[in-house]
């Protein structure tokens, strides 16, 4: 890095310590952040994105698809070669640098390097991609796949948001977004698109314990979901009915639920430690539940990962035979609902130890690691060589405690912009 870029980042990365602090009040309470999915609290963090953004020179606004976009000066129209993002909206209650610390490094990236080598900032399009959190939809990444044209017009008008009761059509007008443009094509050319980088906070505890400040991640773990299941039996008075006569929803899927971790383990000791199972909706109905009631109903949910789509699959239809045996042994009914998901990711190799090189030429040594879902999947699944930065996170993510320091930030950073400048260098 030269002396000139080394000035303007240390100039820079206290201004974006202030941008994450303003974003976060604007879009924060007590309890956590929620900034939500093609809402107000999105659209004020993109707002206060583009002011930045313009104060520095840059270029800023949103693309025909309603996600916000930052290029050099005089660069908006020009097709890029290299597109940064990650996403602007967060779970609801959760932290402030989840999606956030990755356009904001995007943002910080231009800021910097667009004084001292136009060039190589003249390459770059920063997206805040809408919408790539599940709760507010039900799926996940619609802003990245609106981007690179991978949402089909169906889910575009079904997709409906269970708190307002509006479709994803609707609230992509509500932002000014024409319905003409939403025809499948990608929201800018993406046929010259060479790389696309994103830098994300670690969302689990494994960079913390090493001690290191940045990973580089190897694929994003694909799932398997049904976000709304429940489970049916017949309410009865708890001292009345005896064990064999019950038709008990709660025993029956809290069995389902055992047999999943058990499964689990199984697959770890097999061989495939990057798989995951999560159970992180489980209730019975306030309303009619009480202590002396055998429970009638349980709504739960069903979250797999991994990045073997092979075992993934195995998992699930375990899963599934299980619930039969259920049903049939606790007169039970299961129904799963909706299921949804994608694919394991594998991210790209050469791009990958691109980002291991930029660490090393700046002293530290990333570790190698999967990653959760990310937007970077959806340019993965274009054929675009994609990469990703994991910055140290003590506290976990989807929740109001994460805690991104800004040392760890700016490491993250200057990986990033070494990247940009490889990738520019290394010629078409």
């Amino acid at each position: 890095m030269t002396g000139a870029l080394a000035r303007e980042l240390a100039q820079v990365v206290p201004q974006l310590a202030d941008l994450f602090a303003a974003i976060g009040s604007r879009t924060g309470a007590e309890a956590g952040i929620t900034r939500d999915a093609y809402g107000a609290a999105e659209t004020a963090a993109a707002t206060l994105l583009i002011d930045y953004a313009k104060a520095r020179g840059l270029d800023a606004g949103f693309d025909r698809v309603g996600n916000l976009n930052v290029t050099a000066h005089g660069c908006f129209g020009r097709a890029p070669e290299i597109v940064i993002g990650s996403h602007l909206d967060s779970v609801p209650l959760g932290g402030n640098y989840d999606g956030l610390a990755g356009v904001v490094a995007g943002i910080g990236l231009l800021a910097a390097l667009s004084p001292v080598d136009p060039a190589a900032a003249a390459r770059v399009r920063v997206i805040g991609f809408r919408g790539e959190e599940s709760p507010w939809f039900g799926t996940a990444y619609l802003g990245s796949k609106l981007f690179t044209g991978q949402l089909a017009r169906e889910e575009i008008e079904s997709l409906r948001r269970p708190d307002t009761g509006k479709t994803l059509l609707e609230h992509l007008a509500s932002i000014g977004v024409a319905a003409a443009a939403l025809d499948g094509r990608p929201a800018v050319p993406l046929d010259r698109v060479r790389a696309y980088l994103e830098l994300h906070i670690e969302q689990g505890p494994l960079l913390e314990a090493l001690g290191l400040p940045v990973g580089v991640a190897t694929a994003i773990r694909g799932n398997i979901r049904h976000p709304l299941a429940k489970c049916f039996g017949h309410y009865a008075h708890s001292a009345a009915v005896p064990r064999e006569l019950r038709s008990d929803a709660l025993i029956a899927t809290a069995k389902l639920i055992a047999f999943a971790d058990e499964r689990w383990r199984g697959e770890i000791e097999a061989g495939h430690p990057d798989t995951v199972f999560t159970c992180g909706i489980f209730a019975t109905d306030a309303k009619l539940h009480a202590m002396t009631k055998v429970p009638g109903e349980v709504t739960f949910s069903i979250n797999i990962g991994g990045t073997d789509d092979a075992v993934m699959g195995r998992l699930h239809a375990d899963l599934m035979s299980r619930a039969e045996q259920l049903s049939r042994e606790h007169r039970v009914r299961f129904d799963f609902g909706r299921k949804v998901g994608t694919g394991a990711t594998p991210l790209d190799a050469g791009i990958g130890r691109m980002l291991r090189d930029a660490g090393a030429a700046i002293g530290v040594s990333p570790h190698v690691m999967p990653t959760v879902g990310h937007d970077a999947a959806m340019f993965a699944r274009r054929g675009i060589p994609a990469g990703m930065i994991l910055v140290r996170n003590a506290n976990g993510s989807h929740n109001a405690e994460e805690a991104m320091s800004m040392d760890d930030f700016a490491t993250g950073l200057r990986v990033l912009i070494a990247a940009v400048v490889a990738i520019g260098s290394a010629g078409p």
